[in-house]
């Protein structure tokens, strides 16, 4: 290592012109003292600025005047710098620390994780809850438009069964406030199968397999009502918002959430709800059943049912007649249905 006799090498600016002079730079009573071609400094360490290691980029020593020297050795600099007694900021020696580095990775991974986990749901759910109720319906009719052109086709049911349908769903008494307002649109599904999807304005699409595969008119209710589960809550919206989170943080900063609006469609037709999402609507559809006199085990035997095979647990009719699912059908958007089947049948 340079001692402080011999100094260390930098290149001196004066801060005037472009001139770069050789130059040995030495510590002594607490100064730099610098000496070099026609010229010699010597300045108080307390009012030099020393930039930060940045990898192997010279460190920078600038003076009260402008002026500055380049280190291409920092080594040996910081070495000097130990010598005399002088310490780097804490900031910079813990950058050369494992076990700081290792805390503030520690740290940083916390922090995201909170984020993810509690600030980021909270945003999305207060921002969704103030999502006015034209927007929703255009985002719902924008959604229903995008999955006819490319999923759904128009229904074969009778008309006569599709009102049935939905005049019960009209009849159904909500114990929560506010009630939702539900509309069904009947499809055949394609290559969603068995399946209902919520959209944020309260209208549930049912496709065609489902009804086909319901036992009963009860089987179906547990569906729409844990879809109804999922509107009541605005999980549409949340997962959407959520799914931005630079969008999220713009419409909050803003205060303007059209933009951010935009991209939802898109988003509501490919819903993948939580494992708290899908228990937060199993309960709303349990408390709905029960206040109908329907048992939420209607539920869990559709449920049930629309897990096994196609060729599995559908009785009567001919394999024309059986609807055919595929890998993207209702658990595509509702994972965990083992456990969700296990709480509906616990209650």
């Amino acid at each position: 290592m340079t001692s402080p006799d011999q100094g260390v090498d930098a290149l001196y600016f004066d801060g005037r012109s472009s001139r770069a002079r050789a130059v040995k730079l030495s510590l002594a009573d607490g100064e730099l003292v610098l000496r070099g071609e026609d010229v010699e400094r010597h300045v108080a360490l307390a009012v030099l600025r020393l930039s930060e290691p940045l990898g192997r980029a010279p460190r920078l020593i600038t003076f009260p005047d402008g002026a500055h020297c380049e280190l291409p050795d920092d080594d040996v600099f910081r070495g000097l710098l130990l010598e005399s007694g002088q310490r780097n900021a804490a900031v910079v020696r813990w950058q050369f620390s494992r076990t700081a580095v290792l805390v503030s990775l520690l740290v940083l991974v916390a922090g995201l994780w909170a984020v993810h986990e509690w600030l980021l749901p909270q945003l999305a759910r207060r921002l969704a809850e103030g999502v006015p109720e034209a927007l929703t319906e255009r985002l719902s009719d924008e959604t229903l438009e995008m999955l006819d052109v490319n999923v759904f086709s128009p229904s074969s049911l009778p008309a006569a069964r599709q009102q049935a349908l939905t005049k019960r769903v009209l009849a159904l008494a909500q114990p929560d406030a506010p009630a939702v307002r539900p509309q069904l649109a009947f499809r055949r599904g394609g290559r969603m199968g068995a399946n209902a999807l919520a959209l944020p304005s309260g209208l549930i699409v049912v496709t065609d397999e489902l009804v086909m595969l319901a036992r009963n008119d009860e089987e179906i209710l547990g569906v729409l009502a844990h879809e109804l589960g999922h509107v009541s809550r605005r999980h549409g919206l949340r997962l959407a918002i959520e799914s931005s989170a630079i969008g999220l943080f713009a419409a909050w900063y803003i205060g303007d959430v059209s933009a951010l609006m935009a991209g939802v469609p898109a988003a509501l037709s490919q819903a993948r709800y939580s494992r708290r999402f899908e228990r937060e609507a199993d309960t709303f559809a349990a408390r709905l059943m029960g206040a109908n006199g329907i048992s939420p085990a209607a539920l869990a035997n559709i449920l049930e049912r629309m897990e096994m095979p196609a060729s599995v647990g559908q009785e009567g009719g001919s394999e024309a007649a059986k609807p055919r699912r595929t890998p993207s059908d209702y658990f595509s958007t509702h994972p965990l249905t083992e456990e969700r089947i296990r709480y509906l049948r616990g209650l």
